[in-house]
């Protein structure tokens, strides 16, 4: 069974693609600027991503770049949003319960204070990034009402008012983010403002983290990945209270969640943070499919590598599962299990497994990687000038070459011939 169940992995061909950001040196003193000759003496306010930079901006050297936080941009988060007082994009930690005896350890110096030196040491010492340990002391003293036991890691876009009080922006045209991390890190979360907070209770708006060893791996997210999540202990449930563009564009701030295990330590890295796409596609000469349609500007973009053959495995490896599942469910239905050798029943359980290892193996990496910021976005979907959308002739045209490609894998055949050989044991 192995021999053909490898000699189908051989069929799908494995190409790496990589994407090409440049890093972006940063200062520490003053958020979301260049470093160089023009750098202003105060913050400015900068335009919302996604949207024409105001002249200001402009001139006083705030240029967007889907960087925000990494390895050479210094100590806070290059939020775009800070509200002229400097305070935006700082890193805060604390822990859910408060008392619940969950210990960080740090491998600097750490204070607790609102300042973007308080963690300075610790980012040095991490390389750029922000890590540590995290574990849980002596839980079982604790009181059993509530079982989770986390870390937050929380930095805020527009920073503080003067009456101290973060503000809120407007983030719905930043489009999602793009995060790299390693550890067990389970979670990402909106911090809402005070009123929408208000609205939600006790729910959340959140999407899931894969927890990771000490490799890296970046994952992107567009604010549709994000749900109404209610946790109840251990386990959470998805709700339905309100749209997503109320809640981006009424957000205080962002936090990554790590859960706390007794006397278990659990390693965490915050590597980089980015903008989920880069709008700045070219409005000249642009395609519509529709040729109706009176092109006035693009209304959202791709990269190619988001149909590169790395994607081509993971699409044949998830139609071969979907086929022989279909298979299996099919034979049940209609003859039940018990006409089953022992050995036919143990094959089709191995090479379900196998089939399923394979196809998570390599989707989980870039599960959701789509809409990564590339060198090159291309037009997706083009404004017309009578307010209606239209493909582009370059989207349809790479969407069909990679379907093309899916399609030269009769998942149907080889799943049949999966099955019937186990039916033959």
């Amino acid at each position: 069974m192995k021999k053909s169940f490898y000699g189908i992995v051989s069929l799908l061909v494995w190409t790496a693609c990589s994407d090409n950001v440049s890093p972006i040196s940063g200062s520490t003193s003053v958020p979301n600027m260049e470093n160089n000759l023009n750098v202003p003496q105060s913050p400015v306010l900068c335009s919302v991503i996604g949207v024409t930079d105001s002249l200001e901006a402009l001139e006083k050297g705030c240029i967007w770049s889907p960087e925000m936080w990494g390895p050479t941009t210094g100590y806070r988060v290059r939020t775009g949003y800070d509200n002229g007082t400097n305070t935006s994009g700082i890193w805060t930690v604390s822990t859910y319960p408060e008392n619940a005896n969950i210990i960080i350890e740090w491998p600097g110096n750490a204070t607790t204070e609102y300042d973007s030196m308080a963690l300075a040491d610790v980012i040095d010492k991490c390389g750029g990034s922000l890590c540590g340990k995290v574990f849980v002391k002596n839980e079982s003293s604790l009181p059993d009402s509530d079982a989770r036991r986390e870390v937050y890691f929380d930095f805020y876009l527009a920073g503080k008012n003067a009456s101290g009080e973060f503000e809120s922006v407007d983030a719905h045209g930043l489009g999602g983010l793009c995060i790299s991390y390693s550890g067990s890190f389970s979670k990402l979360q909106f911090i809402p403002d005070d009123s929408v907070a208000a609205l939600m209770g006790t729910a959340k708006y959140e999407t899931s983290l894969f927890p990771l060893g000490s490799n890296t791996s970046e994952f992107c997210f567009s604010w549709n990945d994000f749900d109404f999540m209610i946790t109840y202990g251990n386990v959470s449930r998805n709700v339905s209270l309100l749209p997503e563009d109320v809640i981006t564009s009424h957000l205080k701030g962002v936090r990554f969640v790590s859960p706390a295990y007794e006397n278990e330590e659990r390693e965490f890295k915050i590597v980089g943070i980015s903008r989920y796409n880069t709008p700045r596609v070219s409005t000249d000469n642009l395609h519509p499919v529709r040729t109706d349609c009176e092109p006035i500007s693009v209304a959202s973009s791709f990269c190619e590598c988001d149909f590169s053959d790395d994607r081509i495995i993971i699409s044949k490896a998830r139609n071969l599962v979907m086929s022989f599942e279909s298979s299996k469910g099919k034979f049940e239905r209609e003859n039940g299990d018990a006409s089953l050798s022992d050995s036919a029943k143990a094959c089709i359980d191995s090479t379900s497994k196998e089939l399923y290892d394979f196809f998570f193996q390599h989707r989980t990496p870039l599960a959701f990687s789509t809409g990564k910021p590339c060198d090159n976005p291309l037009p997706l979907e083009i404004m017309c000038v009578d307010g209606t959308t239209s493909q582009s002739i370059e989207y349809v045209e790479v969407l069909t070459e990679f379907d093309n490609k899916v399609a030269t894998q009769n998942a149907g055949a080889i799943a049949d011939s999966l099955f019937n050989y186990c039916m033959s044991l």
